[in-house]
């Protein structure tokens, strides 16, 4: 095949990224984060003011967001700030960029970027003695073993002093800190230091959990216990093994906000609980999910809720449905049913007792009592 060219008719102008960034930087970075960053870049050649309120302004982020970004960016030697004379915040520079390997020789502290996997530290660096976490990680999951994820030891502040001297521990320490803007407290100590030590995440795995908190926005250590927790259950060991979990179950809840007309972006805890229960508990695929929401909104139309669909997949469970016929099936079984009561009833959305629709009160009343009657039976 001979060679070809690359070009463009457009006049519009352009903005050089490193290749460091692409290849080093941004693969372990937040989206929001790496966005922000471009921005920057493009800003580099522009003539327009230049705020936080902006950038915020710019993605529909919020000011805090932003901050976020460019604290990560700093923590990375990737940004700095510049100050005036009275100490007031009047630019930010973009920092040159290199391999991660040139990094740590020519940086005394290689906490400035955290971890690099692929670097051998020096010999003579191995052979300082450092402190033992107090507790035994957690035993290796075997397959296909319902794993049940151990408890929270009551760790005292002399055990979390030795072990926080541990580099790892030390590392993700400054990450989450950098990350959520605000230094850890007793509490939060013991939460890092469990599911580091007690369920056994590698400091990559730390770091993507981090990451992935940062994203759906829910900056709190309980919030991190929980989905930590869930991971160990699920046999999650590696960085990539999250990363395609949780990309199943944002593509999941996703198709359940669209379906119910919800403007949210990102789901409560609660309704995470529920997605979990669904996908993984119940074994619904992404397509019986859908099913129940779009028979939700046809039941109750402006109204429908996770509870309603939570109802409709619970008696689906019960019913040992496990695909879209074994739904048609199980409502010609309830229209059947009701045919041979001579209730003259017609088959309902979501499987539950059956009658003819009205727009009555009346009838209305009658319908919720109903599927109140068989989601507490």
């Amino acid at each position: 095949m001979k060679t070809i060219t690359i070009s463009t008719e457009n006049s519009e102008t352009y903005s050089s990224i490193s290749n460091f960034f692409i290849d080093y930087y941004m693969t372990e970075a937040n989206g929001e984060f790496v966005k922000v960053y471009l921005y920057l870049v493009r800003l580099l050649n522009s003539s327009e003011e230049v705020s936080v309120a902006g950038i915020a302004d710019h993605f529909n982020l919020t000011e805090n967001d932003i901050c976020r970004a460019i604290k990560y960016w700093i923590s990375r030697d990737v940004l700095k700030l510049n100050y005036d004379g009275k100490g007031h915040l009047n630019g930010i520079v973009l920092l040159p960029l290199h391999a991660p390997i040139l990094d740590l020789k020519m940086e005394s502290d290689a906490v400035s970027i955290l971890k690099v996997s692929s670097v051998v530290k020096p010999e003579k660096e191995e052979m300082v003695a450092r402190p033992k976490v107090v507790h035994m990680p957690a035993p290796q999951p075997e397959e296909n073993t319902d794993l049940v994820a151990p408890a929270k030891p009551d760790f005292s502040k002399q055990e979390i002093m030795v072990a926080f001297e541990d580099e790892n521990l030390s590392d993700i320490q400054y990450y989450i800190e950098t990350l959520f803007g605000k230094p850890l407290t007793q509490s939060n100590y013991s939460t890092v230091l469990y599911i580091y030590d007690t369920l056994g995440f590698s400091i990559d795995l730390f770091e993507f959990l981090v990451d992935y908190c940062v994203e759906m926005k829910k900056m709190n250590f309980r919030y991190m216990e929980a989905v930590a927790i869930a991971w160990f259950k699920d046999g999650i060991k590696t960085r990539q093994e999250a990363k395609e979990q949780t990309a199943t179950t944002k593509t999941i809840y996703k198709v359940i906000f669209k379906a119910l007309g919800i403007r949210r972006s990102t789901p409560t805890d609660t309704e995470v609980e529920l997605i979990n229960t669904w996908s993984k508990d119940y074994g619904f695929s992404e397509a019986l999910i859908k099913t129940a929401c779009d028979k939700a909104i046809l039941a109750k139309p402006g109204s429908a809720n996770f509870n309603y669909v939570n109802a409709i997949l619970e008696n689906w469970h019960r019913n040992n449905v496990k695909t879209l016929e074994d739904v048609e099936n199980l409502d010609k079984a309830f229209a059947a049913k009701s045919a041979r009561k001579g209730t003259g009833a017609t088959v309902n959305v979501n499987g539950f007792n059956n009658f003819n629709h009205s727009k009555t009160d009346s009838d209305l009343e009658e319908m919720e009592k109903l599927l109140l009657k068989e989601v507490n039976s």
